[in-house]
């Protein structure tokens, strides 16, 4: 297919074009008569970026790769150097620059420096700075500077339409092979330390040693030292139903409709594509306790907060209170849904985009 032309199209890094979250984004885009593109690796990316042939608004989702992806700390300079000496050239170019902050920085970066770096001039080079929580500034205000006047507000949305209907609980939890009664709470997505996987495992033996008939759905790829926080459930007491592999589309809707509730035992996070997820299926969420959480969504009934300080005990509490159970949470997580169609955010970002190329 010919390229787009230029005032018609996003160039995306990374080029995850089928990322579930930048489907419904750029959707209404494509509608009005962009042509999203990406490349898949940091050579042709460089080569985009700096050709003066090419042209078109440049998105930055994710720069993780950019330090992420390096050898070692010499690479990681190296490689933040030329990403953003190429967003430099476009810029020069004449393209529009647009930068979503999914993150504050990478999730265990092993490159700190090199990223705070990498981040702090993104927000001098972007043209606007996409965020999905208006708390995004003060977070990253430890790190690095976002101005305020770059910044736009688009909030996550449901996964209405983007994957299968809704599984009945029976029927779902025949599909995964987990039992049919017992309490199941289930963790889902990458297994990174970050994510607090061995506070779930402590929390689980917790409550199935006061009693609690517990059964745990892990479902998700396992990224880095996780493996004895895995290895720990089988001693928890609990019955454990793995899939330590990434989940396939066709059969998401098994692992939400056989959950009874969705544990993120993170220890840090800003938003959580994950909790609109679950939403989306009407299964209530526990979160940490993070200041910004608790001022978005206290007021959710599908919604509670363990204590960050103290997570073992403190999921272990509320998983035996059973509050996740009752008809008017899984409502509650549906109308949140409701609310948030995926529409509403792909014309907010269409909106944004076109103003962003109608300036050149």
């Amino acid at each position: 297919m010919p390229d787009a032309p230029y005032e018609t199209r996003i160039f995306n890094y990374p080029g995850w074009l089928d990322n579930p979250y930048v489907r419904m984004l750029q959707a209404v885009a494509i509608e009005r008569g962009f042509e999203p593109t990406g490349r898949t690796t940091f050579r042709d990316t460089l080569i985009e970026l700096t050709s003066p042939e090419r042209r078109g608004l440049v998105h930055i989702q994710w720069p993780t790769p950019v330090t992420e992806d390096a050898e070692d700390e010499a690479d990681a300079e190296r490689r933040v150097d030329l990403f953003l000496d190429a967003l430099f050239t476009a810029k020069t170019l004449g393209r529009p620059i647009l930068w979503t902050v999914h993150n504050v920085l990478p999730h265990d970066t092993a490159y700190r420096p090199q990223a705070v770096r990498l981040h702090r001039v993104l927000g001098k080079l972007a043209d606007a700075i996409h965020v999905l929580s208006p708390h995004t500034v003060e977070h990253a205000r430890h790190f690095y500077s976002i101005p305020p006047e770059k910044v736009v507000v688009i909030e996550h949305s449901s996964y209405d339409g983007v994957y299968g209907d809704p599984v009945p609980a029976a029927e779902a939890r025949s599909a995964i092979g987990a039992s049919a009664d017992r309490t199941t709470v289930m963790f889902f997505g990458w297994i990174r330390p970050y994510k607090g996987i061995v506070d779930l495992s402590r929390a689980t033996a917790l409550a199935a040693s006061r009693g609690a008939n517990l059964e745990v759905l892990i479902a998700g790829r396992p990224l880095g030292p996780v493996q004895n926080a895995l290895k720990s459930f089988d001693e928890s007491g609990a019955r454990i139903t793995r899939h330590l592999k990434r989940v396939l589309d066709e059969d998401l809707p098994s692992w939400f409709g056989a959950a009874d509730l969705l544990v993120l035992p993170y220890r840090r996070v800003l938003n959580s594509g994950t909790m609109h997820l679950a939403a989306t299926y009407g299964v209530p969420v526990l979160l940490p306790n993070e200041p910004h959480l608790v001022e978005d969504y206290g007021d959710q009934a599908w919604i509670r907060f363990f204590d960050h300080d103290d997570p073992a005990e403190s999921i272990a509490g509320l998983l035996a209170d059973e509050w996740f159970l009752a008809p008017e949470a899984r409502a509650a997580a549906r109308a949140f849904a409701d609310a948030r169609p995926p529409r509403a955010m792909g014309e907010a970002y269409a909106d944004l985009v076109t103003r962003l190329t109608e300036r050149r």
